[in-house]
């Protein structure tokens, strides 16, 4: 029986996920991956560094033996760093886009692929003891201060406004505004990759 490389999995989905990460990022300046757009998103932009630290996070929890204790001590650096949290239990996809890691506190959550994700978000449970995690679905836009608890699913391409308190569903293409939030008629949503501070205007 051929033994698992628990290892070199690892490795290969931290590839794949940094990869697109990187997309997003370059999508949004509108810029070619180069190597010098790799290094001055890994040596000088934050929010990429964050992403960049969970990708990390994730990879050495696959190795065996050490890699769960290397995790929760990466984790707590990254914490420290950043001054936000990204829950070590949360399942993020690829693509993730952070351009302001400030102030964000995402506990158990399952974030979809091209999630954008402003300053201050809040996403978690509504209280201790209170079963029910958040799903926020593949292009979901989350505007800065937003607060989305509970369990709930924010659907495909949704728009969710700064300042907005979500504790229902939001349906895939719309917007969600307020607090508590309301939720508007469906709106066409930008390319994930190009949305910019203001969802409603495409990257310039």
């Amino acid at each position: 029986m051929t033994p698992v490389d628990h290892a070199g999995e690892a490795r290969h989905s931290f590839l794949a996920y940094v990869r697109s990460d990187l997309k997003r990022y370059a999508a949004a300046e509108k810029r070619e991956i180069t190597a010098s757009f790799v290094l001055r998103m890994i040596f000088l932009v934050p929010g990429f560094q964050f992403v960049f630290a969970r990708r990390i996070q994730d990879m050495l929890y696959g190795v065996p033996l050490f890699g769960r204790p290397l995790g929760r001590i990466w984790w707590w650096w990254t914490c420290r760093s950043f001054g936000s949290e990204l829950a070590i239990a949360a399942r993020v996809g690829k693509g993730l886009y952070i351009p302001h890691p400030v102030g964000m506190v995402i506990g158990l959550c399952r974030i979809g692929d091209n999630v954008t994700i402003q300053q201050n978000v809040t996403i978690g449970q509504v209280g201790l003891g209170i079963p029910g995690d958040p799903q926020i679905g593949d292009g979901a836009y989350l505007g800065a201060g937003a607060v989305i608890l509970g369990d709930l699913e924010i659907g495909s391409g949704a728009v969710i406004g700064a300042n907005s308190v979500v504790r229902k569903d939001v349906p895939a293409g719309a917007r969600a505004v307020g607090a508590p939030a309301r939720v508007l008629e469906a709106a066409v949503t930008p390319e994930p990759a190009i949305l910019t501070d203001n969802p409603s205007r495409k990257g310039e």
